[in-house]
């Protein structure tokens, strides 16, 4: 997006410092008679992490909040301008998709259109999936939740479960998040691609691979094919940027968070997102038990998706109750077309699935933002070694992609090549 097409701040905006954070939540009665207590008492610490917004947690004598506020620029470069509506969309989402998952997500608490404030639960018993694994730790149930997170949430926001007027009123609304798509059809889809300023990778060891990936010709017509694909399946109301650091977990919950991307588009996209981030985890991974979690969450997280979607398409058409795609009146009397269709929908999201996991393994490795998982290996031969077995493994299933159309395989292929390691 070109600078003159942001449009200006509201004139009541301004970026808020931790006074002006207490001053804020003190001027809203909910938010301040959840914290409790005088404001002074307040305790807010900045957690910000990721590349665009400020965030910080409140806690009071009563209980705590996540406030996050939307900055003109990228958090992380001053120089890049932003608009300032992802806290819109962000809040917007949740909305959307707080009925659909219940408390796989956070709870709106307060949204102010001029600050571009948004209050939501605060989470500070959680710990990022992403952070927390990369650290040893195991949630055996998290892949499984995030799995029941995307069916339910994709499932309910589509044609499968109401009709086109339904469908249609919500998706156009985040067909305004051009901002955030635009970053999306950028980072993932396209840059990494082609000779980019903002492409780079840790060594040199990793020229010839990733030139390899620009010049395949193969490579370059499935990618296209996947741009076209996010840009006009609108299958779905999306997340937009699953990944472990979207991901919060305790012993006994996990939360899905950071929804700013959330978009129209193929359902394939989550799932390959969250897939992808997985693998790169399987790839950085320095033991076997490591390796053998990763393994294990990736299949988790897709039984977990592929069963829970398949289940509310059946509740829904037992009912009557589904949408206006695959209607019910057309297979009442032909139960085993239901099921044939149903197996090819599904093995389409397979093969995107797919698709996009190897895009986002090329995108964290090539690309810009970079997952910090490989940090973890402190020689950097060995850490580029392992970054350029996960990039040739995504070359390979972008250049040649009827060679693998099944999680299981996909499972299979990543886990013989990350083998080798440690």
């Amino acid at each position: 997006m070109s600078p003159h097409s942001i449009p200006p701040a509201p004139a009541a905006y301004r970026t808020l410092d931790t006074n002006g954070i207490r001053s804020f939540l003190a001027g809203v009665p909910t938010l301040a008679a959840r914290l409790g207590g005088p404001a002074a008492r307040w305790r807010i610490r900045e957690v910000s992490d990721g590349n665009l917004n400020n965030v910080f947690l409140i806690d009071g004598p009563a209980g705590g909040v996540c406030f996050k506020q939307s900055l003109p620029h990228v958090r992380v470069d001053p120089a890049w301008k932003m608009p300032l509506d992802r806290t819109f969309y962000e809040a917007a989402y949740l909305r959307e998709i707080r009925p659909c998952v219940g408390a796989l997500t956070t709870d709106v608490l307060h949204f102010d259109p001029d600050l571009f404030v948004l209050v939501v639960e605060s989470l500070d018993r959680h710990v990022v999936l992403r952070r927390g694994l990369m650290e040893g730790g195991a949630w055996p149930d998290a892949a499984r939740a995030v799995g029941a997170f995307v069916a339910h949430g994709t499932f309910r926001t589509s044609l499968l479960a109401a009709p086109f007027e339904e469908v249609t009123r919500r998706l156009d609304i985040f067909s305004g998040n051009r901002t955030l798509t635009r970053i999306t059809v950028d980072l993932i889809l396209t840059d990494p691609y082609r000779d980019h300023p903002r492409n780079h990778w840790i060594s040199p060891d990793l020229d010839r691979i990733a030139a390899e990936i620009r010049t395949d010709p193969r490579v370059r017509r499935r990618v296209g094919a996947m741009q076209a694909r996010f840009l006009t399946c609108r299958q779905a109301l999306l997340h937009g940027d699953l990944h472990t650091g979207s991901v919060m977990v305790s012993a006994d919950d996990t939360r899905i968070i950071d929804g700013e991307f959330a978009c129209p588009g193929p359902i394939g996209f989550d799932c390959g997102l969250f897939i992808g981030n997985l693998l790169l985890h399987l790839f950085a991974c320095r033991d076997a038990d490591g390796q053998d979690r990763a393994v294990r969450d990736v299949a988790q997280f897709w039984t977990s998706f592929h069963d829970t979607f398949l289940e509310l398409w059946h509740t829904a058409t037992r009912q009557d109750g589904n949408g206006d795609a695959y209607a019910a009146a057309l297979f009442r009397d032909d139960p085993s077309g239901l099921l044939k269709a149903q197996a090819d929908f599904m093995q389409d999201v397979a093969e995107d699935t797919i698709a996009f996991a190897a895009m986002e393994i090329i995108r964290r490795i090539v690309g810009y933002a970079h997952v910090p998982d490989f940090d973890t290996i402190p020689d950097m031969a060995a850490r580029a070694e392992r970054q350029g077995t996960a990039l040739a493994l995504a070359r390979d299933l972008l250049a040649a992609p009827g060679s693998t159309t099944s999680i299981a395989g996909l499972i299979d292929l990543a886990r013989d090549r990350a083998r080798r390691y440690p």
